[in-house]
């Protein structure tokens, strides 16, 4: 394949790539990555605008347990809350029950609920105040972690039969209590500060600005894109390598002429140059009688008598001879017997 027929293959090549980035990144707008729920990140105080009802799951409700502080010491008392977000459309607010239980804990005074709506969404918060005093909850070492039972959030559809009602399980984050001794021989804890944990639990889920599943192809074509550049790049650097032009033909030698014996004879007759040619223009003499005798009787006589004669032939009789001869049997002028 020449230069001229590979470049608009690899301009096709690139548009094909660039045309799989767009359909990649535009399939995969508000994909937002791996992150949690976007009804549950963050938990929206009562008052603030709630996220919208098209980012909650398909049951149209979410739900979320806290516990404040989840490190405390023993006997402190803590707050355990449930946020739950709805979409109105799909879940009757009035129908939300929130069952839970936290034994060996007790819940101190009565459970407050707070509502707050925004457009088709309703946000609400059960907060339960939470005191421990009794041996169960003593830990028995420097501190004791605790795991309540999950939560169950019930909830009706704005147009469901009477029964017909679904649920979501909350989970609370691990709680951590330390004994008070433990706490005092610590140092530095003495003044009401709680020893430092990390509580992975509570930890948000990991988000993304840009979505993994949108990133890596792009940056797979991408990278294809700037190979094939690569190429072309190098391709069009590549000097040329030219054709060297054919060496012209030789001219082809003259013909040679082949002069018959008659006409090296009367060559030789007329030859003047030679300063010593008496034998060979008496040979030649005779040459000419023998080739004249038969058609050409009286030349031949002629040519027998120079080449006979006592006195040395000389150029000029020999040579009006060969002019004899050769007006009389070539009338070309060329010399040669017919």
């Amino acid at each position: 394949m020449t230069r001229r027929n590979l470049l608009p293959a690899i301009g096709l090549v690139a548009i094909a790539l660039v045309t799989a980035v767009v359909v990649v990144v535009a399939s995969s707008v508000g994909g937002g990555g791996e992150a949690a729920s976007p009804a549950l990140r963050p938990i929206v105080e009562p008052g603030t605008v709630p996220p919208a009802t098209s980012r909650l799951p398909k049951q149209g409700i979410a739900a979320e347990g806290s516990l404040v502080p989840g490190i405390t010491l023993f006997g402190d008392t803590i707050v355990a809350q449930v946020d739950v977000i709805l979409d109105r459309a799909r879940v009757d607010p009035g129908s939300v029950r929130v069952g839970t239980q936290f034994l060996p804990w007790e819940v101190v005074g009565q459970p407050t609920r707070v509502r707050s709506d925004a457009g088709q969404t309703t946000y609400l918060r059960t907060r339960y105040r939470l005191r421990c005093t009794g041996s169960p909850c003593a830990p028995a070492n420097q501190s004791s972690e605790l795991d309540f039972d999950p939560a169950r959030v019930s909830y009706a559809a704005p147009s469901a039969a009477p029964g017909d009602r679904g649920a979501v399980r909350v989970r609370w984050p691990r709680l951590l209590v330390y004994s008070r001794f433990a706490a005092v021989n610590l140092g530095g804890t003495a003044g009401g500060e709680n020893p430092w944990r990390a509580d992975f639990l509570s930890f948000p889920a990991a988000s993304y600005r840009i979505a993994p599943g949108v990133l890596v192809p792009t940056l797979v074509v991408l990278a294809l894109l700037l190979g094939v550049a690569g190429v072309v790049l190098a391709w069009v650097a590549i000097p040329r390598r030219h054709k060297e032009p054919e060496p012209e033909p030789e001219p082809e030698p003259e013909p040679v002429i082949v002069l018959t014996p008659l006409e090296q004879a009367l060559e030789l007759l007329e030859d003047a140059e030679r300063a010593d040619g008496t034998e060979e223009r008496r040979r030649a003499l005779e040459l000419v009688a023998e080739v004249l005798d038969l058609e050409h009787p009286e030349l031949a006589r002629a040519a027998r008598t120079l080449a006979w004669s006592e006195d040395d032939p000389e150029v000029e009789q020999t040579s009006g001879l060969a002019v004899r001869v050769r007006g009389t049997i070539d009338t070309n002028g060329n010399g040669r017997a017919h």
